[in-house]
């Protein structure tokens, strides 16, 4: 199917970019790495007036860390972020998850920004970056301001971003000392498919005693958004993570989640691919 016609605009600073999106003549749509709004564009479901790329703006397709904090620009790819040593070292939950979307293909031209903007239930990186208490940048009309991650995300595809603002960068704090963490997705029909269940975990243990100091764990395509399972984490910090320990945060992520039953499952399948998900990733990680 052919495009329909639009103005493409390519701004090289923040600034251009608010400003060409803020203008009254018409619907303006943004594009980053182009794997959502391409596909939506060709069917027809969207037709705006103009399309912003924001390839051009050289600040927004970098990532450095900087006093233990890793900032990573909007535009930057997964694919830069799932190769990085230096981020697979600090923050190797993000690399994880990050290397799990879609296919390498897809991979090399979407970009953090882009996916968490289009708020896709089923994120891959949206769980792990909870369970880093991520915040992210944003840039409007008014100004610069920054949110935390899990108030970025407003309900089924819809976030926090107000009216001609741009998510402009995802800031991450160093894990705790000793943190476990890993990502996984289970995915019925392909290893590429968007998951049925995501499931980030993040674990700081006592090695001595058995005993659970910190415990995170963010949940995908099982609400309308990415999710902390915050009933589950009670149940494991300060506990003895055992067999017993583990079964009733699992039982209780399971009653956190809101799912939606279509192709790729029902509801209530969804809620006991979590109960099984979450047990096997604390096991995982409590075992070291």
């Amino acid at each position: 199917m052919r495009l329909r016609p639009f103005e493409l605009i390519e701004p090289r600073s923040v600034a251009e970019a608010v400003e060409a999106l803020g203008r009254a003549d018409g619907d303006a749509r943004l594009v980053a790495g182009g794997t959502a709004l391409v596909p939506m564009l060709r069917m027809g479901l969207l037709r705006p007036e103009r399309v912003i790329s924001l390839h051009r703006i050289a600040e927004l397709g970098r990532f450095a860390v900087s006093g233990g904090g890793l900032h990573v620009g909007a535009m930057v790819t997964m694919a830069a972020i799932g190769r990085s040593p230096e981020i697979a070292r600090g923050w190797p939950l993000l690399a994880a998850a990050a290397g799990r979307v879609a296919t390498p293909a897809i991979r090399s031209s979407a970009t953090l920004g882009g996916n968490l903007g289009y708020a896709e239930p089923a994120s891959d990186p949206a769980p792990a970056l909870l369970c880093l208490e991520a915040e992210v940048d944003v840039a409007g009309p008014a100004g610069a301001r920054s949110l935390p991650l899990s108030r970025f995300f407003a309900g089924f595809y819809e976030t926090a971003l107000a009216p001609g603002e741009i998510l402009t960068a995802v800031r991450v704090p160093a894990a705790p000392p000793g943190a476990r963490s890993s990502y996984v997705k289970f995915c019925p029909r392909s290893a590429e498919d968007k998951p049925l269940v995501g499931v980030a975990a993040l674990l700081v243990m006592d090695a001595g005693a058995g005993r659970c100091v910190e415990a995170r764990i963010g949940l995908g395509a099982v609400a309308p958004s990415a999710i902390r399972a915050s009933r589950a984490e009670a149940i494991l910090r300060g506990a003895t993570v055992d067999a017993a320990t583990i079964q009733a945060a699992a039982d209780a992520a399971v009653e956190e989640t809101d799912p939606l039953s279509d192709l790729m499952g029902s509801a209530e399948y969804r809620r006991q691919m979590v109960r099984v998900w979450v047990r096997r990733l604390l096991t995982s990680l409590a075992n070291g």
